[in-house]
């Protein structure tokens, strides 16, 4: 099992320079998906906005201002939820299948089929355990510390606020350990085309530290890259706004005159959002899954290919 932590965080890298072309169709995509979010959500999102903006310049609010508050929020996210849920899918498969399965390049390794519904089902698992799972571990806890400070007397107060303190650090830590250590349910579940959620656990066993460097790596190379293309991108939006004396002008426009007015900024942000979404998912995704091929001895994704293939399914 040869297993590189730094070469596999640059797999996002190399993955870019091989197919060039299915970067390209992440980029359409992610401006797709972003798209269809805002088709979507984005009247819901609006009307959260606006019922969070009265809060906030409102005073104190009242009962039934926080009951539509909660009421925007919850439509609004049931909207966002299930599409992201969905999206997040077809994107993990498509890097991980890049990797694991590079044969299979057509239309950038984006496809609509059972690997993307057993993506969605191991995304709900690892949400459901990392964090509704740990929120309701921490509720109990840090609910019991709380108590506890309440009814000390001023002399045991100092010594529980240390040890909610180490209690949250130790939180933390267990979070981080649990995540890392379930990291290849994804590349697992695709290159072996079933749902596997507990196998990564026994696939990580012993190399907990390396994965860990390799994640802040590609992190570290993924916020990078992000500042290089915002740098780039500021100019452009500069000069597709006109320049920013004429930013001021909005405060007198009609809602159209300044939906018209900005639109060209608009389309800037979209193109420049997807690069960034499309090479994001290049750089923290593909690790995990070079991560898996060393790890389980499939170095070259030809061993990955030999599973029994499925009956064709739906292509995006």
């Amino acid at each position: 099992m040869a297993f590189s932590p730094t070469d596999a965080a640059f797999e996002g890298f190399r993955l870019a320079r091989r197919a060039p072309m299915a970067i390209f169709l992440w980029v359409l995509f992610y401006a797709l998906v972003t798209v269809v979010v805002l088709a979507v959500a984005g009247g819901a999102m609006a009307n959260f906005m606006q019922v969070a903006q009265n809060l906030e310049t409102g005073g104190e609010p009242t009962d039934a201002e926080i009951m539509a508050f909660m009421s925007a929020y919850f439509s609004f996210i049931g909207l966002i939820l299930p599409v992201g849920l969905i999206l997040g899918s077809v994107s993990q498969a498509a890097v991980n299948r890049a990797i694991v399965r590079p044969a299979e390049s057509a239309f950038g390794y984006l496809r609509l089929g059972m690997d993307e519904v057993r993506v969605l089902v191991v995304q709900l698992a690892l949400v459901i355990i990392l964090g509704l799972g740990f929120g309701l571990l921490a509720g109990a806890v840090f609910g019991a510390l709380g108590a506890a400070i309440g009814m000390a007397g001023e002399g045991m107060a100092p010594i529980l606020s240390l040890v909610m303190l180490a209690a949250l650090i130790a939180f933390a830590c267990l979070v981080v350990w649990v995540a890392v250590r379930l990291s290849l349910a994804i590349p697992i579940t695709v290159a072996e085309r079933r749902i596997a959620i507990f196998d990564s656990w026994g696939m990580t066993r012993g190399h907990f530290w390396s994965l860990l460097g390799m994640t802040l790596l590609a992190f570290v190379m993924c916020i990078v890259v992000q500042t290089l293309l915002s740098i780039i991108l500021m100019p452009i939006v500069y000069f597709a706004a006109g320049g920013f004396e004429n930013l001021a002008a909005l405060q007198t426009m009609e809602p159209m005159e300044i939906v018209r007015a900005m639109a060209p900024v608009a389309i800037v942000i979209l193109i420049f959002s997807a690069i960034i979404s499309a090479l994001q998912a290049a750089i923290l995704y593909t690790p995990f899954a070079a991560a898996y091929l060393g790890l389980s001895g499939r170095d070259d994704g030809g061993a990955a290919t030999s599973v029994p293939t499925e009956p064709s399914t739906a292509e995006l």
